[in-house]
């Protein structure tokens, strides 16, 4: 017990001193498991994948685009871990705002709700059942959008396994939806969320 307070006190010190600590974390993790000490080696494993995953949240946070001029924008929220109890994947939001305008975009892929929408947008026939909806494309993106009174939900299916939303409020000009779409790199998108 005393060896193992010891080794985690030197490896607290190592991965403070050290720019990158997950890689001595993995290795604790593996000479946990070499100790079959399998307990600690979970523990220390998981503390690893926690931060691959925040490392990977932030690389992720870069695909939302910055506020147009005149717009503020919250900091990207990252539900990844919650999309677990809907089968997986990988979520993330921003909300964008200028005075009552407001504006949400959200890329979701790997998730079970990507195959409804790709259902929804794939099939014409579905999108007439709602006065609503309507098949939408930006370039050559397909996708659907959805307006209602003050509201317009834009989503578009990127590579059969992304997709994009984008939730408006009070928008003076529909065309700030195309803008913020034409900020966004769908390239670097599908490099970075495809499986």
């Amino acid at each position: 017990m005393l060896r193992r307070l010891l080794i985690s006190v030197l490896m607290t010190t190592s991965i403070s001193a050290s720019a990158d600590g997950v890689e001595d974390q993995i290795n604790l993790g593996l000479e946990s498991y070499k100790n079959k000490d399998y307990k600690a080696a979970v523990d220390d494993l998981n503390y690893a994948v926690a931060q691959i995953q925040e490392k990977l949240n932030a690389k992720n946070a870069m695909l939302l685009p910055e506020p147009l001029d005149g717009w503020t924008a919250t900091e990207v929220e990252n539900n990844s871990a919650g999309m677990a109890m809907m089968g997986g994947g990988t979520h993330m939001s921003r909300t964008y705002q200028h005075g009552s305008e407001s504006l949400e975009i959200s890329i979701t892929s790997g998730s079970p709700m990507v195959a409804g929408a790709l259902m929804m947008i794939n099939n014409p026939m579905m999108l007439s059942s709602s006065p609503d909806m309507k098949p939408y494309r930006h370039k050559r993106i397909k996708g659907m959008q959805q307006v209602s009174r003050n509201r317009v939900e834009t989503t578009l299916a990127l590579a059969g396994q992304i997709m994009i939303q984008i939730n408006a409020t009070n928008l003076a000009d529909p065309a700030l939806i195309e803008r913020y779409l034409d900020s966004m790199d769908f390239d670097q998108i599908k490099n970075a969320l495809l499986q």
